[in-house]
């Protein structure tokens, strides 16, 4: 069963190492590009379209195409709020995995790589109103007077991020009892 364990985890970790790399990459090709080169058709209307998913950006409020090198500059700059917290939580996953793949499971260690996901998490969440907003300030900077936006939301997947890190914060504190637990019973022989 160990052994399972520590091929599987060997697995998520070079998947989260791999993802902890190409996140920046991703972002900053599709910012800079305007996702000419990921998308060869319409690629700026794409890049808008996968941006306007995580802002609240009305017909009115639409950015002008394509976008301007500041815009695609100061765009970036404010992606790297959710990526950086993004690239957090996948450098402690992937540390974490690789503890497990080293038959480390119940230690402090381990604890501490889980406890400090689900923190990482939770700000990453608390961040998001300061990105969204910045970010429809950059998208509408260069539209005509009257139709430039600062936009705030919390929606469902907001609220759902918040518990999954508050379930991940809880279940770190569980296994650390466990763990203190398992090293009295060591200790009391």
């Amino acid at each position: 069963m160990e052994q399972r364990i520590q091929r599987f985890a060997r697995v998520f970790r070079v998947i989260f190492a791999a993802a902890f790399v190409l996140s920046p990459v991703i972002v900053a090709t599709l910012w800079l590009t305007g996702g000419d080169i990921m998308f060869k058709d319409g690629g700026s209307a794409t890049v808008i379209g996968l941006v306007r998913d995580n802002v609240s950006l009305d017909a009115a409020h639409a950015p002008a195409f394509p976008l301007a090198w500041s815009q695609r500059w100061l765009g970036l700059a404010v992606s790297l709020i959710p990526l950086g917290a993004t690239m957090l939580c996948l450098w402690w996953l992937a540390r974490l995995f690789g503890l497990f793949s080293a038959g480390e499971i119940f230690t402090g260690n381990t604890v501490k790589y889980i406890r400090r996901t689900g923190w990482t998490m939770l700000a990453g969440v608390a961040l998001m109103p300061i990105h969204e907003a910045l970010l429809t300030l950059v998208l509408t900077m260069r539209n005509p007077p009257g139709e430039r936006l600062i936009s705030i939301s919390l929606e469902s997947g907001d609220i759902r991020d918040l518990l999954i890190a508050g379930i991940i914060i809880l279940v770190s504190w569980i296994m650390d009892e466990g763990r203190k637990l398992r090293e009295t019973d060591e200790l009391t022989v």
